[in-house]
């Protein structure tokens, strides 16, 4: 019971730092904590990275945190593009983080077991998603099975999200934090 509850803890403090949210976005959320960043590691993803740092602006959003833990026991993190450029940070060793961390496996299970989760803090009020779409994902999970999701664009519009993922470990050992 207490992964359940960190994990309660943990998609309650995504919502509230980000009210607008929708059930895609939790589900990505869940994904990335339980997937990493692998789907994303294919030849172009140095030249990605580099292109959206580039593009982010590292004044925008200044009261963002530059890690936010995407899963309840702390093992996988958001690092946010705008305040790593802002620090100054190697984006080459944010690279070598986010390869060591897509050799990581998720676990099926785990995501579906964190989905149910989420779909319990909707069914009780405790974060505020559309049923429907809840509905639409959860056909989705039942059929195909977990896959990546793009967040939703009520998101990106009032977030404008830029954030790589990697694990805890694979950061400290690259960068130190």
């Amino acid at each position: 019971m207490v992964y359940e509850d960190a994990l309660a803890v943990l998609l309650k403090e995504h919502y509230t730092r980000r009210p607008l949210m929708r059930a895609t976005d939790f589900y990505k959320l869940i994904y990335q904590g339980v997937f990493g960043v692998g789907h994303i590691m294919g030849d172009s993803a140095l030249d990605w990275l580099v292109k959206e740092c580039e593009r982010v602006n590292p004044t925008e959003r200044p009261n963002e945190p530059l890690i936010e833990s995407v899963t309840a026991d702390c093992s996988m993190v958001r690092v946010n593009l705008r305040l790593f450029k802002a620090q100054g940070l190697p984006l080459e060793s944010l690279f070598k983080a986010m390869a060591e961390s897509s050799r990581i496996k998720g676990d099926p299970e785990k995501f579906r077991a964190a989905w149910d989760a989420l779909k319990g803090l909707a069914g009780s009020g405790e974060v505020e998603v559309d049923a429907a779409e809840l509905g639409v994902l959860d056909e989705e999970l039942e059929g195909e099975g977990s896959r990546p999701h793009h967040h939703s664009e009520e998101y990106r519009a009032a977030y404008n999200p830029a954030y790589r993922v990697v694990t805890r470990e694979s950061l400290k050992r690259h960068l130190g934090i």
